[in-house]
């Protein structure tokens, strides 16, 4: 008979304390023993409850503050974050430092994400919530010459569409999007030609959820991250024929006296 070939075995990979200590934390918070946003036992009673020494749980302490997964206060001891949109908004950075998803892979997320969530926004839009939205859209209107506060303004808009979604795993993930693609925001503001055109299809958007048109509201969305796109793309390729040596940046002023042109 033939012989069989060997089983292959996966290595077993090894836990670090960091690791060890994070999910027996996530244990006691499962099971009630601790909760979310309260303080950490002290030093001894936490080291008992999770069975490691007390130089290890100080070694993996420090890595989850690092991480930003729990918090020191000096002087009243270390809590359990309460909320971690903003460390996965600071991942989401880093990989786009690292390369590890890319500034197009996002905007083909938002491209699936933010109209499904207009079109709810459309559905459920409180009058608060448009207040804000409008609050926001008429600072646009009113800072075509500051491209930065109309950014800021811009970006207002689209938290505010989320929130009305009321849909806080939508609201929290675009969130951490808008966070991480903030640098690449600034650098396409230069390449927006016309602001009034710009701030003309969050107008449209706006127009449509307040007439609760999720269907006009979703395609407003797709049209304005597709025009964002555009942008962002225009912005790789020139970094690319910089790169290359290819072509000469443009003087700061002048890209954004080009911003400003209405």
């Amino acid at each position: 008979m033939p012989r069989s070939s060997p089983l292959f075995v996966e290595p077993v990979k090894r836990e670090t304390v960091m690791d060890t200590v994070a999910r027996r934390i996530e244990s006691l918070i499962r099971t009630g023993e601790l909760r979310v946003g309260s303080r950490l036992p002290t030093e001894p009673k936490l080291a008992a409850m999770l069975g490691v020494s007390r130089s290890s749980l100080r070694e993996a302490l420090k890595g989850l503050v690092f991480l930003g997964l729990i918090k020191a206060r000096p002087g009243y001891g270390t809590y359990i974050q309460s909320t971690l949109g903003h460390v996965v908004s600071r991942h989401f950075q880093w990989m786009l430092l690292l390369q590890e998803i890319k500034y197009l892979e996002l905007y083909e997320l938002r491209q699936i994400l933010e109209p499904a969530v207009a079109a709810l926004a459309a559905r459920r839009a409180s009058k608060h919530d448009i207040d804000k939205m409008e609050a926001a859209i008429d600072e646009m209107r009113k800072s075509f010459d500051r491209p930065e506060r109309n950014m800021e303004a811009e970006m207002a808009f689209h938290e505010g569409f989320t929130q009305a979604a009321k849909n806080v795993a939508t609201q929290t993930m675009l969130r951490m999007m808008y966070d991480a693609l903030a640098e690449g925001r600034r650098r396409v503001l230069p390449l927006i030609s016309d602001m009034e055109q710009n701030f003309a299809r969050h107008k449209r958007i706006l127009k449509c959820i307040v007439k609760r048109d999720a269907k006009g509201a979703r395609k407003a969305v797709l049209d304005d991250l597709l025009y964002a796109e555009s942008l962002l793309r225009k912005d790789l390729e020139t970094q690319e024929r910089l790169r290359a040596g290819i072509g000469k940046p443009e003087p700061a002023n002048a890209r954004m006296k080009s911003s400003t042109r209405v």
